[in-house]
């Protein structure tokens, strides 16, 4: 009888151990501020930029919270924990084909931060751009020695056209771009440049396709330099 006792005693001691034992604590909230949510590269004021949207994924990589561009609040209210910030510009399938198939810029970026209970957590973003862009500089006087001219730009599966000054955007994915240029001087004789391919591509450089006459102008011969830089844009944002 003594040793069935003691193993009640026992279990008893048992049961009130796992009603003692603390509970989770519940989460609180924190807020998430932005003090500048902009492109980076575009001349755009301290603000959000109203061509941003966000995504707001929890731990797990699922979304907590979602605003489309122009609606991004100034302050989010959330559960205390880690978030990752997506920041992007709404064209993401879409950029290719803007600008009658030359395209725009697109942007994206990512941003892990961590939400404390009743804490305010600031957060400035700049989005950078992750495609490319492309553009032609001609010689002086080209146009008095040619009557007409193609410069063609081919990446991927897409072939642009573009004229002195324009731009054209690609994906860093596809590798680089081919280039070639054509052209029909003022006596209709034709010239054209081999097909070359670049490949050492960048996203967020604006590539310029610099050409510039041989020893002897009148032969419609041209050389070509190519040089690049930050692409930016001229944005203002309230």
């Amino acid at each position: 009888m003594k040793h069935y006792l003691i193993y009640i005693y026992i279990v008893l001691l048992a049961l009130v151990s796992c009603t003692n034992a603390p509970e989770p604590a519940p989460k609180g909230n924190g807020t998430l501020s932005f003090a500048s949510l902009t492109r980076n590269g575009a001349n755009a004021a301290e603000g959000i930029d109203q061509d941003l949207a966000i995504k707001v994924l929890d731990g797990n990589g699922d979304v907590f919270v979602e605003y489309r561009a122009g609606e991004i609040p100034r302050k989010i209210v959330l559960e205390e924990g880690k978030f990752t910030i997506q920041a992007y510009t709404e064209n993401q399938d879409t950029w290719h084909t803007k600008n009658n198939g030359q395209g725009e810029p697109c942007y994206f970026g990512s941003l892990e931060v961590d939400v404390e209970y009743d804490y305010v957590t600031t957060v400035s973003m700049e989005v950078p751009i992750v495609n490319y862009a492309v553009t032609l500089t001609l010689p002086n006087l080209f146009e008095d020695l040619f009557k007409s001219y193609s410069f063609a730009l081919s990446s991927g599966t897409r072939t642009v056209n573009i004229k002195e000054g324009e731009k054209a955007y690609f994906s860093v994915a596809d590798g680089g771009f081919t280039y070639k240029l054509s052209a029909t001087n003022t006596d209709n004789v034709s010239h054209s440049t081999t097909p070359i391919t670049y490949r050492n591509v960048e996203a967020g450089k604006l590539y310029n396709m610099t050409y510039y006459y041989g020893t002897d102008a009148n032969s419609g011969d041209l050389d070509i330099e190519i040089t690049d830089d930050m692409e930016t844009e001229d944005v203002p944002v309230e």
